[in-house]
């Protein structure tokens, strides 16, 4: 009974390690790409990905998809309507992404109506995303985390001779007693 117990423990020790290591809210931001040699389902190549932590679009067009989309996927696609006649032209397009997730460390993309894409995770880094496809194709995405924030201002202040009183007036002569402000410091002035 001992060794059933000890092999349930190794078994379940075992899969926890496989457990899933990636969350979602580390794919946020936009995630670009450069030199797809492959993609899958007729894309022939994605150019960024940008996902985000909540609905993405525009709350007055609540019949687009854009408004429940969670992203966008830029990418160039194999063009079905010319496929038809048999030439193989190919279309660069926008496709709202109405759904992304992490299950086992397998990254799901639902794009549209069109695609569901499946990657293997193998890196995930604040500023790289590696995949594989289940066939064994590779891919890196890097995310630009630079801020448009600022960081830090530096002033510097003119030197003001300049005198003022507490109600904030400049004073060009000192002519009672009190408190004045000149170059920031307080000054204190008896006659």
């Amino acid at each position: 009974m001992k060794k059933f117990y000890l092999f349930v423990l190794l078994l379940v020790s075992a899969i926890s390690t496989n457990a899933q290591t990636f969350d979602e809210a580390d794919l946020v931001g936009t995630w670009t790409t450069t030199g797809l040699d492959y993609a899958p389902l007729g894309i022939t190549n994605i150019e960024s990905i940008t996902l985000e932590d909540g609905l993405y679009g525009d709350i007055d067009d609540i019949d687009d998809y854009k408004f429940y989309a969670c992203g966008m996927i830029k990418l160039t696609e194999k063009d079905p309507n010319y496929a038809q006649y048999g030439k193989d032209e190919e279309r660069t397009c926008e496709r709202s992404i109405l759904d992304y997730f992490i299950i086992n460390n397998k990254l799901h993309i639902i794009v549209d109506e069109y695609y569901t894409l499946h990657f293997i995770i193998e890196e995930l880094t604040a500023t790289t995303l590696k995949v594989k496809t289940y066939g064994g194709k590779s891919y890196t995405f890097t995310k630009d985390n630079s801020s448009n924030a600022v960081q830090s201002v530096n002033i510097t202040r003119p030197a003001d001779e300049s005198t003022y009183n507490l109600s904030g007036q400049e004073v060009e002569n000192i002519t009672a007693d009190g408190i004045y402000i000149q170059n920031g410091q307080k000054k204190v002035v008896k006659k």
